[in-house]
């Protein structure tokens, strides 16, 4: 059947009106945003340093937005479960990841599944944190500084081992890297989250660990933990006297880690914005920089191209420190 030029004409115009329509009712979603609760899927358990991150930042939001903001712990896999739990949420902003280089730029690539491409399915709102690991050891263990470490581990080969928030965490990566750069065989242990493998340091079940410094700074503190190295390029503020790996003996180390919050790929842009604007807003507040950087966070503030722009160039360079290290997955 075919249509007049008057029909044609009018379907037409129907499309039209009904573009408008739906971008009109994205803007306006947009401008009501958020007019439901949010969740903030933090990918590991509770009481370690994504959990407190994920916590300031819901308070905060919850504030501004006069709405409520859910945390939800989804620990488990190096963080992969909440991951592909945001992959596949609604693209309408009500669900948000607090995501950090390992289950963003590392494990899609060492994993055969995980449910989810960071580059297709996820969209940068964010970079909040950066964060360096110390190297913190049981008070047992008679090591003070990196070279006595690497002594020791090459003179009990197998006796010690290092515990990690995950697989392919930057606790995990920063151990693989310092094997491969000291000749060192140095075993890791994954946990559900900082906060468990601190607990399994203090206990002795592990020796050492390349801890994010939020999760072990009060135990460093009270004495009951060592800190005998950083692992970026100079020393921290919260840790002054901590020399880096790349000071004491290894030149050329350097790990570091970041924390923020990406959508689900599709998400509207305008609404992204939103989040970034009110994100931006409070990681400036002087009673928020206060209590990250006690924490050990050093907090920064990126647009969402920049942190797009920032993910698809660490997944390269992950990419060549993954092949380095051996670093598979089944």
């Amino acid at each position: 059947m075919k249509l007049s030029y008057r029909s044609r004409l009018n379907l037409g115009a129907l499309a039209l009106l009904m573009g408008l329509s739906l971008l009109v009712n994205a803007q306006e979603s947009a401008s009501s945003y958020p007019s439901k609760t949010v969740k903030i899927i933090s990918p590991f358990a509770p009481g370690g340093a994504t959990d407190i991150l994920a916590r300031i930042l819901g308070q905060k939001l919850g504030e501004v937005w006069k709405q409520s903001i859910i945390v939800d712990n989804k620990s488990g896999g190096g963080g992969v479960i909440a991951a592909a739990e945001v992959a596949r949420a609604e693209k309408d902003g009500y669900t948000l990841l607090l995501g950090s280089v390992g289950p963003v730029e590392v494990l899609p690539y060492i994993m055969k599944k995980v449910g989810y491409d960071s580059e297709r399915d996820f969209a940068g709102v964010d970079i909040l944190v950066n964060v360096e690991n110390v190297v913190v050891v049981n008070n047992q263990l008679p090591v003070k500084n990196i070279q006595e470490l690497i002594a020791y581990a090459k003179a009990n080969p197998g006796k010690l081992n290092s515990g990690s928030s995950g697989i392919a965490t930057t606790g995990h990566l920063s151990l693989e890297v310092f094997n491969q750069q000291t000749g060192v065989d140095i075993g890791h242990v994954p946990y559900r989250g900082g906060a468990p493998a601190a607990t399994a340091l203090l206990a002795g079940d592990t020796q050492i660990s390349f801890s994010t410094v939020p999760s072990v700074i009060q135990y460093i503190k009270t004495g009951k933990l060592r800190a005998i190295a950083v692992t970026g390029d100079k020393p921290l503020e919260t840790l002054p006297g901590i020399k880096p790996i790349k000071d004491q003996g290894v030149p050329g180390f350097r790990v570091g880690s970041w924390y923020g919050i990406l959508a689900p790929s599709g998400t509207p842009p305008d609404i992204i914005n939103k989040i970034n604007l009110e994100l931006g807003k409070i990681i400036a507040m002087p009673e928020v920089k206060s209590k990250l950087l006690e924490q050990g966070w050093t907090t920064v503030h990126t647009t969402p191209a920049q942190m797009n722009k920032q993910i698809q160039m660490e997944i390269q360079d992950w990419k060549v420190v993954i092949q380095k290290a051996g670093i598979t997955l089944d």
